[in-house]
């Protein structure tokens, strides 16, 4: 299958100097090979949360998947050379800051252990994925082998997923115990199919096929969310170029026809205004704030019990009760909105950072869009739709406390290219 071999030439490729897999190297350092091993092998745990090993028993904190990242983002560092950083001074002081601020937050909160074991289990993986991604990922040879790797995962998470409804009725919670992260997941390694539109009428036809079948495995967690961020998603594509108009109208009407199907046979206690997820999102923009303006510079930590808030809080939703909320926050406890997570249980410091790092980067990878492709193998555009499909979801769950999504995440802005050169055209170009 030459197609195949010539999209993924695995070779050396022309890198920065001093990198671990710079060009005229045979073979990558000990460190180099050690890093990238720990890399994809952080990468396949988090897909399928296999093995899953309990390291300290009673803590609901994912620490296997924690560690593994840890240990990854550790030789990731140790393979790297000085320039690696000194060139990403700024993300560098950035990421000191924000993880700085995570466990000053949780080592003086209420809850110490609980809220700095959640902290680091946000901080490892975000780290991991993200400097992984910047120092391992720095070429087209190793973007390649990534994204072979990602297409290999992402087809056996979803044939396992088919497979297993099939056979049972239920997709499988072996490789996540919540549909919602599971989703997110398949979302986010959508950047391999989508990637391979760019590339020849196989190419093409194998990442259709793969987004297709991804896609019904979304269908079938029967999430609302996982079913109309597609759409979103194509508007966004054909904003940019990457979609053209007729393709997308063909495909909202379609799409469109099985949501509206699904939400007119959804059980009653699944709708209206008080349906548990309703109410309480609705509640809670509004109790965050009243958390958040009285601890504004670290927050109370992650996983800090919230109900002691409520003795000086007037309810504001009309169709909820005081005690049915205060029962929702003795189970959910977080915002079921990340960011309104970080403002409660970080402080408006992190917020504010975090968002504007997340801005800057995406801001950089907009403008990459037309610019020589030698900044980069994966198109911008394969890119974007999976990051903005994440940043959605951030808005409905708490899914960066997971490490699985934590770590994809923070692996594909870590992939957005540093340095844009002079700009072609403000849009990406269609895949012909």
């Amino acid at each position: 299958m030459k197609w195949f071999e010539d999209f993924f030439p695995l070779g050396p490729d022309a890198a920065s100097p001093g990198h671990p897999f710079a060009a005229g190297e045979e073979q990558a350092s000990p460190a180099g090979k050690i890093a990238w091993l720990l890399f994809c092998a952080a990468s396949l745990q988090m897909m399928f949360l296999q093995p899953s090993i309990v390291l300290l028993p009673g803590e609901r904190t994912n620490l296997f998947s924690t560690l593994l990242a840890a240990l990854s983002l550790a030789a990731t560092v140790w393979a790297a050379k000085k320039g690696a950083f000194i060139r990403n001074r700024g993300e560098l002081g950035l990421c000191l800051l924000l993880t700085a601020l995570v466990l000053l937050s949780g080592f003086l909160s209420a809850v110490p252990r609980t809220n700095t074991l959640r902290g680091v289990a946000l901080l490892a993986p975000a780290l991991g994925g993200f400097w992984g991604a910047r120092i391992l990922l720095d070429t087209p040879a190793r973007q390649r082998a990534f994204l072979l790797l990602s297409l290999v995962m992402l087809t056996a998470f979803v044939l396992i997923g088919l497979v297993s409804w099939g056979v049972t009725g239920e997709i499988t919670t072996a490789m996540d115990p919540k549909y919602h992260s599971l989703a997110t997941k398949v979302m986010l390694l959508w950047f391999a199919p989508l990637a391979l539109l760019w590339g020849r009428l196989p190419q093409k036809i194998l990442g259709v096929i793969l987004i297709a079948l991804s896609y019904l495995l979304l269908l079938l967690t029967q999430l609302r969310s996982a079913m109309a961020i597609p759409l979103l998603l194509g508007g966004v594509a054909v904003f940019y170029g990457g979609l053209r108009l007729k393709y997308f109208l063909l495909i909202l009407l379609a799409l469109s026809a099985i949501l509206v199907y699904f939400i007119r046979h959804l059980p009653p206690e699944r709708t209206g205004l008080q349906y548990e997820p309703a109410y309480y999102r609705a509640e809670y923009l509004m109790f965050s704030w009243h958390i958040a303006a009285r601890h504004p510079l670290l927050g109370i930590g992650l996983l800090t019990p919230r109900e002691k808030f409520l003795q000086d809080y007037a309810i504001k939703y009309p169709y909820v009760t005081r005690e049915k909320f205060r029962h929702s926050l003795q189970s959910i406890i977080v915002a079921d909105n990340m960011f309104l997570t970080f403002m409660v249980g970080v402080g408006f410091p992190f917020l504010a950072l975090y968002s504007f790092s997340l801005i800057k980067l995406l801001a950089g990878l907009v403008r990459s869009f037309g610019a020589s492709p030698s900044l980069g193998f994966i198109p911008p555009l394969a890119l974007l739709l999976p990051l903005t499909a994440g940043i959605l979801t951030f808005f409905a769950y708490d899914l960066l406390l997971h490490p699985q999504v934590c770590w994809f995440f923070h692996l594909l802005l870590g992939m957005i290219p540093r340095n844009v050169g002079k700009i072609q055209s403000s849009r990406f170009q269609v895949p012909s």
